[in-house]
């Protein structure tokens, strides 16, 4: 995320006034908290001191690591939050935060991966920050979004040893305090604790500010003010304006037989002892969050707001200074109240105006407060048209709730009026997962924009809708969309995912061809653009499908190839993509360890980057096969374990889940554990949808057959075989899951007839050999071994066939599965084998004699056994 939205004095304590008491024994309660618990809440009104306080931290304790975050509304948003929440922890080191930032403009909004970021973070400052240091939330209850309390309730569960958190607020958050509390985690600072004892009240106004009150007069104020820290000071300003002592004694008396609240009283004397000038001055900049002199001067339309600002903090009246330099300031919350309610009182007529000049000051600087103030000046045409100029740049940063707000800020008649604005609450809805929403007000949008001819932004809204198609597996809607879309202009990262969309699309479709001229068309605009957002956006639009074999493989290696020389950050979410993606192309390459060690890499990635659904489906399934492959059982359990946690906990669509289903099934069967098998084909048919991407009914045929198979009913099984043959057909998206031609061919082997199987065998082979892809052979498992035995007995592509069979060697003296087999003969060149055994002769030398490996020897010993039942 760009630090174009954050604002850098919110990183920094306010600087500690002169005047200021040192208040020890609350600093002593602070430090033996930071110590000992992992949060400590100050909770009490506005003016009793909170951040002050904590202001005093760095003074008082120089050699802890403080991190400060001060908060306002706009901080609802997670992920302003969650980018202001790193920012602040890279005032301690800047490498604190590195794997967040580029998930932020990424980040989905369920909890689930909001606190998965938060996980990332964790290990961030595990890994970076140093033991112990204390990060300050100060005004939390400025924060009413759900979302941020899921952030920080998380963070609390989840907080490293060497942090501690202190939050300052008005009222209690909804936090699990209850549950600190009886951990004895929780300490806690309330009004009781923050309110001035009559000692400090007598320090302050005497020792600090030199009034000379009498003591009975200092209990007076005490009693009056109950040791409010706001109070006591206002009430200093209006004695130290009063020369005489009679007249500070009548003054004493007035104040505490008054029935008026205390700051209002005091409020209102401090602004009318000012002059005209600093009277109008404090009104008409009360507005403000912040103050500074350019700022100031911009909306009162003078140029002395350098002599006022400089007399207001020498003279504390209620001015606070928010860097070290003391050029930029603030009101205190409460006095910034009461101006407000003055200036509507006695200058209606002039807010509007101050807004506008407010808004026109900061509109290049800080875009979400100048929006803010058109907003509150209802200078709506001009907020309308402000949000539109940083729409996309809100979009692009992640910070859908804060560009929701905005626009929802909006009467709907202006809204109605700006149809980007509708375009904009579109993407936000579908980036949320809101898919209803998000085509109800792209498809008013596209009308809206077509009447207004605005044709700008339409292909940009046609291809949201195409995203939102794609998601619900609308393959002909979201095909036609793309289509459309590329007609119309669009920025080239747009055209690059419409792109790759399309290809995904033509690859369900069947049509292999027009999908890889699509992704060489994709590859295309990023080679010749050279601008990293449309390689971000290749790589983020590529699947597992841009791996498959024919063709898919070698553009995957020209991405990485062209990747390595143009992405600077190998240590993010695009960097564990290309690792998955690579260990696919690796798959079929039939290098398993090179696939193993890139799919490991990918998801230990995946893990410190908060859990992509690529890598932790895809790429784990991908680990799982490999795995169960070289025999590995339990550790291609722990990969299906990682897989369908995943799923449960972030939910995919059904139709995906039914090719996890099917490699899991597949599996089992193997394994022998055939119960499993069957509730696992159970779930595969209770997850029918209406709207199902091709290859999930061939997927339940093929589980089927296989269950047929373990009964012994080949008949049954072929006839549902050839109907899976049939459907299957062109439909290259079951490349990864399987092939029903292999199932049908092992099937026939099975029946006893060896030439109608390596007719079904055969073109697979060389296909595998033409396109340099064993993985189309080896994703079948041991399942495949027989028919691999017969077609290097036969002669077929035996350098291709003897190396899948070593590969595959591994996997079969590990399988437990024992299929029906009985009555069928053993093949000559079992018989062979069986034959040199029967003499006596080991493994090696029946290798040698037969002129093959010894892992094949192994493999034809093991089949014997099979067959013979031993």
């Amino acid at each position: 995320m760009s630090n174009t939205w954050l604002i850098q004095t919110k990183l920094w304590p306010p600087p500690l006034r002169e005047d200021t008491i040192p208040r020890l024994r609350l600093l002593d309660a602070l430090g033996k908290a930071i110590l000992s618990r992992r949060l400590t809440l100050l909770s009490a009104p506005a003016g009793y001191g909170k951040t002050t306080l904590l202001a005093a931290l760095p003074t008082t304790c120089p050699d802890l690591p403080l991190a400060w975050l001060t908060l306002d509304e706009g901080d609802n948003d997670p992920v302003l939050f969650l980018a202001y929440l790193v920012a602040a922890l890279q005032q301690l080191n800047p490498a604190c935060g590195a794997t967040v930032r580029p998930l932020l403009s990424e980040l989905p909004r369920s909890a689930v991966q909001l606190r998965q970021v938060v996980g990332v973070l964790v290990n961030d400052i595990l890994e970076t920050l140093p033991a112990p240091f204390v990060l300050v939330l100060d005004d939390l209850h400025l924060l009413t979004g759900p979302a941020v309390y899921v952030v920080l309730d998380y963070l609390l569960e989840r907080l490293p040893p060497q942090m501690h958190l202190v939050i300052a607020t008005r009222h209690d958050p909804p936090l699990s305090l209850a549950r600190l509390r009886a951990r004895g985690q929780l300490a806690e600072l309330r009004l009781p604790d923050l309110r001035f004892t009559p000692e400090e009240t007598a320090t302050f106004l005497n020792e600090r500010l030199h009034l000379g009150l009498s003591s009975d007069e200092l209990t007076t104020l005490h009693s009056r003010t109950e040791g409010w820290p706001a109070g006591l000071r206002l009430l200093a300003g209006s004695l130290d304006r009063i020369p005489t002592a009679a007249g500070r004694a009548a003054f004493i008396t007035h104040l505490a037989h008054t029935d008026r609240y205390v700051f209002d009283f005091l409020a209102e004397e401090v602004l009318a002892r000012q002059n005209d000038a600093v009277r109008t001055f404090l009104l008409e900049t009360s507005i403000l969050p912040e103050l500074t002199v350019p700022l100031c001067n911009a909306v009162t339309g003078r140029n002395d707001a350098q002599t006022i600002l400089e007399d207001l903090d020498r003279r504390s009246l209620f001015i606070v200074a928010i860097d070290e330099a003391r050029t930029t300031f603030r009101y205190h919350a409460l006095f910034a109240e009461f101006l407000r309610q003055r200036l509507e009182r006695d200058m209606p007529e002039r807010v509007a105006e101050l807004h506008h000049r407010a808004a026109q000051a900061q509109i290049a600087r800080s875009p979400h407060r100048a929006i803010g103030h058109y907003l509150a000046a209802e200078m709506w045409e001009e907020a309308a048209q402000a949000i539109e100029r940083v729409g996309e740049e809100l979009l692009w940063q992640g910070l859908l709730s804060t560009l929701v707000a905005l626009i929802e800020g909006l009467p709907p008649a202006v809204r109605e009026a700006h149809p980007r604005l509708t375009y904009f609450l579109g993407v936000c809805a579908w980036q949320q997962g809101k898919m209803e929403a998000a085509r109800s007000l792209l498809k008013e949008a596209l009308q809206g924009v077509e009447a207004a001819g605005d044709r700008a932004v339409y292909g940009e809204i046609l291809s949201n809708l195409a995203a939102c198609a794609l998601l619900e597996m609308e393959v002909e809607e979201g095909s036609a969309l793309i289509e459309q879309a590329l007609t119309h202009p669009v920025s080239p990262s747009t055209r690059v995912q419409l792109l790759m969309e399309q290809a995904y699309l033509r690859f369900l479709q069947g049509d292999q061809a027009q999908a890889l001229a699509d992704f060489d068309a994709a590859l295309s605009l990023v080679r010749s653009s050279g601008t990293p957002d449309n390689l971000r956006a290749l790589i983020f639009y590529l699947t597992p499908f841009s791996t498959f074999p024919p063709g898919g493989p070698e553009r995957v290696e020209a991405v990485y190839r062209y990747a390595m020389a143009h992405l600077e950050d190998r240590t993010g979410l695009l960097w564990a993509i290309l690792e998955g993606l690579m260990a696919f192309t690796h798959f079929w390459r039939g290098h398993l360890e090179q696939a193993i060690g890139l799919g490991e890499a990918a998801l230990t990635r995946s893990e410190a980057l908060g859990r992509h659904p690529f890598l932790e489906t895809d790429v784990a399934a991908l680990m799982a096969v490999v795995h169960n492959i070289r025999g590995e059982m339990d550790v291609a359990d722990r990969y299906f374990d990682r897989l369908f946690h995943y799923i449960e906990v972030v939910p995919l669509d059904k139709t995906a889940i039914v090719g996890f289903l099917y490699l899991l099934g597949r599996a089992r069967w193997l394994q022998g554990r055939l119960e499993e098998a069957r509730q696992i084909y159970t779930r595969m048919t209770a997850t029918t949808t209406a709207q199902e991407i091709p290859f999930a009914p061939v997927l339940r045929l093929m589980m089927r057959s296989l269950l047929d198979m373990s009964k012994g009913d080949y008949r049954t099984a072929e006839h549902t075989l050839r109907q899976a043959v049939r459907q299957g057909e062109g439909v290259p998206a079951l490349t990864f899951f399987g092939s029903p031609q292999i199932l049908l061919a092992r099937l026939l082997l099975e029946r006893g007839r060896p030439s109608a199987a390596l007719d079904r065998l055969a073109p697979l082979l060389a296909a595998s050999e033409e396109q340099g892809a064993p993985g189309l052979l080896l994703r079948e498992g041991v399942l495949v071994l027989p028919l691999l035995r017969l077609a290097l007995e036969e002669g077929l592509h035996k350098p291709l066939v003897a190396s899948l069979l070593d590969l595959l060697a591994a996997g079969e003296t590990t399988s437990s599965f024992r299929p029906p087999l009985a009555g069928h003969p053993l093949t000559p060149r079992e018989v062979e084998v069986l034959r040199l055994i029967a003499t006596g002769a080991s493994n090696r030398a029946i290798a040698e004699q037969l002129v093959v490996s010894p892992e094949t020897v192994k493999s034809h010993v093991s089949h014997i056994l099979r067959k013979l039942d031993v």
